[in-house]
Protein backbone atom coordinates (compact mmCIF):
# COMPACT_ATOMS: atom_id res chain seq x y z
CA UNK A 1 0.00 0.00 0.00
CA UNK A 2 1.56 3.40 -1.39
CA UNK A 3 1.49 6.21 1.73
CA UNK A 4 -1.06 8.92 1.27
CA UNK A 5 0.04 12.14 -0.61
CA UNK A 6 1.50 14.65 1.82
CA UNK A 7 -1.80 17.92 0.76
CA UNK A 8 -0.13 20.62 3.33
CA UNK A 9 1.30 23.36 1.78
CA UNK A 10 5.11 23.83 1.95
CA UNK A 11 7.42 27.10 2.05
CA UNK A 12 8.78 27.80 -0.90
CA UNK A 13 12.10 28.65 1.04
CA UNK A 14 12.09 25.24 2.91
CA UNK A 15 11.10 23.31 -0.64
CA UNK A 16 13.77 24.69 -2.43
CA UNK A 17 16.28 23.97 0.23
CA UNK A 18 14.87 20.92 0.26
CA UNK A 19 15.32 19.92 -3.39
CA UNK A 20 19.18 21.16 -3.11
CA UNK A 21 19.56 18.90 -0.10
CA UNK A 22 17.87 15.83 -1.90
CA UNK A 23 19.61 16.52 -5.18
CA UNK A 24 23.15 17.05 -3.78
CA UNK A 25 22.73 14.35 -1.80
CA UNK A 26 21.54 11.85 -4.28
CA UNK A 27 24.63 13.03 -6.30
CA UNK A 28 26.93 11.87 -3.82
CA UNK A 29 24.98 8.55 -3.71
CA UNK A 30 25.91 8.19 -6.91
CA UNK A 31 29.55 9.38 -6.91
CA UNK A 32 30.50 6.75 -3.73
CA UNK A 33 28.54 4.02 -5.32
CA UNK A 34 28.49 4.37 -9.32
CA UNK A 35 27.23 0.72 -10.03
CA UNK A 36 24.20 0.78 -7.89
CA UNK A 37 21.25 2.29 -10.51
CA UNK A 38 19.50 3.77 -7.88
CA UNK A 39 18.28 4.64 -4.07
CA UNK A 40 15.60 4.05 -1.43
CA UNK A 41 13.51 7.18 -0.86
CA UNK A 42 13.51 6.69 2.95
CA UNK A 43 17.56 5.97 2.67
CA UNK A 44 17.59 9.42 0.80
CA UNK A 45 16.17 11.15 2.97
CA UNK A 46 17.96 9.41 5.78
CA UNK A 47 21.21 10.62 4.75
CA UNK A 48 19.83 14.22 4.39
CA UNK A 49 18.78 14.35 8.00
CA UNK A 50 22.43 12.71 9.18
CA UNK A 51 24.30 15.81 7.68
CA UNK A 52 25.40 18.66 10.06
CA UNK A 53 23.13 22.02 9.78
CA UNK A 54 24.78 24.41 7.38
CA UNK A 55 26.28 26.74 9.24
CA UNK A 56 26.43 29.58 6.83
CA UNK A 57 23.81 32.59 6.65
CA UNK A 58 20.89 31.56 5.72
CA UNK A 59 21.30 33.63 2.77
CA UNK A 60 23.70 31.66 1.72
CA UNK A 61 22.16 29.20 -1.38
CA UNK A 62 21.91 26.10 -0.06
CA UNK A 63 22.46 27.20 3.84
CA UNK A 64 19.49 27.20 6.22
CA UNK A 65 18.02 24.71 8.47
CA UNK A 66 15.97 22.04 7.33
CA UNK A 67 12.58 22.14 9.07
CA UNK A 68 10.28 19.78 7.19
CA UNK A 69 9.54 16.16 8.12
CA UNK A 70 9.89 13.21 6.40
CA UNK A 71 6.16 13.04 4.97
CA UNK A 72 7.25 16.70 3.09
CA UNK A 73 10.31 15.71 2.29
CA UNK A 74 8.79 12.65 0.36
CA UNK A 75 6.47 15.22 -1.59
CA UNK A 76 9.43 16.99 -2.26
CA UNK A 77 10.65 14.37 -3.77
CA UNK A 78 7.46 13.52 -5.59
CA UNK A 79 7.37 16.52 -7.01
CA UNK A 80 10.74 16.38 -8.26
CA UNK A 81 9.99 13.13 -10.39
CA UNK A 82 6.87 15.09 -11.83
CA UNK A 83 9.88 17.83 -12.82
CA UNK A 84 11.71 15.16 -14.32
CA UNK A 85 14.74 16.04 -11.99
CA UNK A 86 14.72 12.91 -10.35
CA UNK A 87 13.76 9.15 -12.04
CA UNK A 88 11.50 6.78 -10.11
CA UNK A 89 11.39 3.20 -9.75
CA UNK A 90 9.30 2.01 -7.21
CA UNK A 91 10.34 3.19 -3.81
CA UNK A 92 14.13 4.21 -5.55
CA UNK A 93 14.76 7.13 -6.99
CA UNK A 94 17.96 8.08 -9.46
CA UNK A 95 19.20 11.20 -11.48
CA UNK A 96 18.22 11.14 -15.06
CA UNK A 97 21.77 10.70 -16.36
CA UNK A 98 23.16 8.44 -14.23
CA UNK A 99 24.21 5.25 -15.32
CA UNK A 100 25.57 2.31 -13.06
CA UNK A 101 29.19 2.89 -14.48
CA UNK A 102 32.82 3.40 -12.96
CA UNK A 103 35.59 6.01 -14.05
CA UNK A 104 37.14 5.04 -17.52
CA UNK A 105 40.18 4.22 -15.38
CA UNK A 106 38.40 1.55 -12.42
CA UNK A 107 36.78 -0.11 -15.32
CA UNK A 108 40.02 -0.85 -16.63
CA UNK A 109 41.47 -2.36 -13.62
CA UNK A 110 37.53 -4.30 -13.23
CA UNK A 111 38.21 -5.70 -16.76
CA UNK A 112 41.59 -6.82 -15.90
CA UNK A 113 40.31 -8.37 -12.81
CA UNK A 114 37.57 -10.18 -14.48
CA UNK A 115 39.74 -11.12 -17.20
CA UNK A 116 42.04 -12.95 -14.34
CA UNK A 117 38.93 -14.91 -13.29
CA UNK A 118 37.94 -15.99 -16.23
CA UNK A 119 41.31 -17.56 -16.77
CA UNK A 120 41.62 -19.30 -13.81
CA UNK A 121 38.18 -21.16 -14.80
CA UNK A 122 36.21 -23.34 -12.36
CA UNK A 123 39.04 -22.63 -9.61
CA UNK A 124 39.42 -18.81 -9.62
CA UNK A 125 41.77 -17.19 -7.35
CA UNK A 126 40.24 -15.33 -3.90
CA UNK A 127 39.04 -12.22 -5.52
CA UNK A 128 39.58 -9.56 -2.81
CA UNK A 129 43.71 -10.23 -2.99
CA UNK A 130 43.30 -9.92 -6.85
CA UNK A 131 41.49 -6.97 -6.37
CA UNK A 132 44.22 -5.47 -4.00
CA UNK A 133 46.73 -5.89 -6.41
CA UNK A 134 44.73 -4.10 -9.28
CA UNK A 135 44.05 -1.19 -7.01
CA UNK A 136 40.90 -2.00 -6.75
CA UNK A 137 39.27 -1.01 -3.14
CA UNK A 138 36.86 -3.32 -1.06
CA UNK A 139 33.98 -1.30 -2.06
CA UNK A 140 34.01 -1.61 -5.52
CA UNK A 141 34.11 -5.38 -5.37
CA UNK A 142 30.81 -4.94 -2.98
CA UNK A 143 29.47 -3.24 -5.85
CA UNK A 144 30.63 -5.64 -8.21
CA UNK A 145 28.84 -8.33 -6.64
CA UNK A 146 25.46 -6.29 -5.70
CA UNK A 147 25.35 -5.31 -9.51
CA UNK A 148 25.71 -9.30 -10.80
CA UNK A 149 29.32 -9.08 -12.49
CA UNK A 150 30.50 -11.20 -10.04
CA UNK A 151 28.48 -13.60 -7.95
CA UNK A 152 29.75 -14.96 -4.66
CA UNK A 153 29.16 -18.30 -4.01
CA UNK A 154 30.79 -18.62 -0.40
CA UNK A 155 34.16 -17.36 1.09
CA UNK A 156 36.81 -16.58 -1.36
CA UNK A 157 34.81 -18.05 -4.14
CA UNK A 158 33.79 -15.76 -6.62
CA UNK A 159 33.10 -16.46 -10.38
CA UNK A 160 32.31 -13.77 -13.22
CA UNK A 161 28.86 -13.67 -14.30
CA UNK A 162 29.11 -15.27 -17.45
CA UNK A 163 31.71 -17.95 -15.77
CA UNK A 164 28.99 -18.96 -13.40
CA UNK A 165 26.29 -19.60 -15.92
CA UNK A 166 28.36 -21.55 -17.71
CA UNK A 167 29.02 -23.89 -15.32
CA UNK A 168 25.33 -23.78 -13.91
CA UNK A 169 24.49 -24.92 -17.53
CA UNK A 170 27.30 -28.11 -17.33
CA UNK A 171 25.99 -28.72 -14.17
CA UNK A 172 22.75 -29.33 -15.82
CA UNK A 173 23.55 -30.88 -18.46
CA UNK A 174 25.63 -33.53 -15.59
CA UNK A 175 22.37 -33.67 -13.43
CA UNK A 176 20.70 -34.75 -16.41
CA UNK A 177 22.96 -37.87 -17.13
CA UNK A 178 22.64 -38.64 -13.33
CA UNK A 179 22.09 -37.81 -9.36
CA UNK A 180 24.74 -34.96 -8.95
CA UNK A 181 27.39 -35.28 -5.87
CA UNK A 182 30.11 -33.39 -4.56
CA UNK A 183 32.74 -36.00 -5.57
CA UNK A 184 30.70 -36.09 -9.24
CA UNK A 185 31.39 -32.30 -9.71
CA UNK A 186 35.06 -32.49 -8.32
CA UNK A 187 36.16 -35.39 -10.85
CA UNK A 188 33.75 -33.66 -14.07
CA UNK A 189 35.01 -30.20 -13.59
CA UNK A 190 38.33 -31.11 -12.41
CA UNK A 191 37.87 -28.70 -9.30
CA UNK A 192 39.07 -29.03 -6.01
CA UNK A 193 36.13 -29.95 -3.26
CA UNK A 194 35.61 -26.96 -2.01
CA UNK A 195 34.83 -25.59 -5.76
CA UNK A 196 32.42 -28.43 -5.73
CA UNK A 197 31.15 -27.82 -2.41
CA UNK A 198 30.12 -24.06 -3.36
CA UNK A 199 28.81 -24.89 -6.94
CA UNK A 200 26.51 -27.75 -5.73
CA UNK A 201 25.13 -25.68 -3.05
CA UNK A 202 24.69 -22.95 -5.07
CA UNK A 203 22.92 -24.64 -7.87
CA UNK A 204 19.36 -24.98 -6.40
CA UNK A 205 19.16 -21.73 -5.69
CA UNK A 206 19.81 -20.98 -8.64
CA UNK A 207 17.26 -22.32 -10.01
CA UNK A 208 14.49 -21.57 -7.88
CA UNK A 209 15.63 -18.06 -8.78
CA UNK A 210 14.66 -19.17 -12.55
CA UNK A 211 11.24 -20.36 -11.69
CA UNK A 212 10.62 -17.39 -9.77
Amino acid sequence: MSDPPFDRPIEPDQRRLAERRLLAMLRRVHRSDPLARDVRIDALISRVRSEPEDPRPGSHRGAGRLLLGDDALRAVVEQLVAAGTMVRRGHRVRLPEHEPLLDPQMRERVERLLVGLRSAGVEPPRVEGLASRLGIPPPVIEQLRAAGELVALGQGVDYPRDVHEALLQRLDRMAARGPLNVARVRDELRASRRYAEALLAARPRSSRAKRQ
